[in-house]
This record gives structure tokens, sequence and C-alpha cells, in this order.
């Protein structure tokens, strides 16, 4: 079990690591249209119409692709006052719990927005220099953001499971210290 979760940790950080070059790069995107729209705007009275939309996709999806980021590292908020009084192996089957919760609600709303992306699918961007489908800047970004907490949160159950059942040693809480042991 723990030459597994070696490898599908491997391929976590593959994933996360991409996440994080998109997400630099569309707070970059973000700022650099800004400031030229500000200059092209007050300066050169000539404002970019297409700016604000982009930077409003390049936000949703840097939002979501924010929240896949904090559950690989473990940033998401959490209250944890019961949980530590149990016995470790209470804690990690606890955990189990909270990632079974959080698969479910990927699941949904990966099916959800599936079914969104044909509504939104009919229209496309208002401003933009191309025309673009709507659905690659709300249902999309939603979908790739909850496979991704999916991808992480099996990984996470996986690990706990191993934990309460004795495959692989009991660590730390979070799934940094935890991931240290494997």
């Amino acid at each position: 079990m723990r030459g597994f979760l070696q490898a599908y940790k491997s391929v976590l950080n593959a994933i996360g690591a991409a996440e994080k070059v998109l997400g630099v790069t569309l707070i970059a995107f973000i700022t650099i249209a800004i400031t030229i729209q500000v200059f092209t705007r007050y300066v050169m009275n000539q404002p970019l119409v297409w700016v604000e939309e982009a930077a409003t996709y390049s936000f949703i999806w840097g939002a979501f692709i924010g929240a896949s980021i904090g559950l690989k590292q473990d940033r998401h908020i959490k209250i944890a006052t019961f949980v530590g009084f149990l016995s470790p192996r209470s804690q990690a089957l606890m955990r189990c719990l909270g990632h079974a919760l959080t698969l479910w609600l990927m699941f949904w709303l990966m099916q959800k927005s599936l079914i969104v992306m044909g509504v939104e699918g009919r229209s496309k961007t208002i401003a933009l220099p191309i025309e673009i489908s709507r659905d690659w800047f709300y249902s999309k970004a939603l979908f790739a953001s909850a496979a991704s907490m999916a991808f992480t949160g099996v990984y996470l159950m996986l690990l706990d499971l191993s934990r309460a059942f004795g495959l692989v040693s009991m660590g730390a809480a979070g799934p940094a210290q935890r991931d240290q042991h494997l």
C-alpha cells in the first residue's frame, strides 16, 4: 500500500505544481491586464473593452484552482476540537468521514456542472477579441476544480484508512505531516 500511496502522491504533486503555475499565471495576467486597462482608460482615453471580461474569467478560474491547491496543502478551514481528543486511529477514521463528505460534494458538483455546461455552452463571450463558449469560464472551471479535489480526497481517504488499519505508520494530523512517514 505504501508504494501505491507514494505513486499517487507523486501524481498529486505534479497536478499541484501545474495548478500553481496556472494560478500564478492567472494572477499575473489579471494584474498586467488591469494595469494596462487603467493606463488606456485614464491616460489615453481609449479603454480596452475586453480586459474586464478576461480579468473576471481569470479570477473565476484562479479561485477554483486556489480551492484545489488549498485542499492539497491542507489549508482549508476546519474545526478539530472534538477530533483532537480521540485516539490516533479514531482521528484517522474521523478524517476519512470528512474526506468522504468532501468526495460526495465534489462528485455532486461535477454532476451538476455537466448539466450546466449544456446551458452555458449556448452563449458566447461578449467583449473578448475571440468568441469562446461561456461554459469554459464557469461550469468547466468548477468541474476541473471539483475533479482535482475529488482526486485529492481519494488520496487523503486512502492515506487515513491506511493509518487507521496499521498499513502505514501513524503520523501527525495534517496531510503534509502525514506524508512524511510514507
